[in-house]
């Protein structure tokens, strides 16, 4: 079974934002990197209990999950699992202050 996605406004823009700040140095990797992005949220669309629970006293982000993007591991994927459905977040670099960031959501 898989699960839809939906991409908010929000971590399009994270990820247009990574993709500009990677290709900078090298776009093969920029390219690589978007690559790896669409094939892991089709993993989480398959498999969306793969994502650890991001614990915060934050009700709002209750259930909340974070998956690495593959092959890029400080590039955070943070969604919800809701129904038959995957909501993605934001997509976050690990040195980002991301519970700030997140409370904000």
């Amino acid at each position: 079974m898989f699960f839809s996605l939906v991409i908010t406004p929000k971590a399009s823009l994270d990820i247009d934002e990574h993709f500009a700040y990677i290709s900078q140095e090298n776009l093969n990797t920029a390219l690589l990197f978007f690559d790896s992005v669409r094939e892991t949220f089709a993993q989480l669309a398959k498999m969306p209990g793969i994502g650890s629970r991001y614990n915060s006293a934050n009700l709002r982000l209750e259930g909340l999950r974070r998956w690495a993007v593959k092959g890029f591991k400080k590039y955070l994927i943070f969604y919800f699992e809701q129904d038959e459905k995957i909501n993605i977040v934001r997509v976050l670099y690990a040195k980002q202050d991301i519970e700030k960031i997140l409370e904000q959501e």
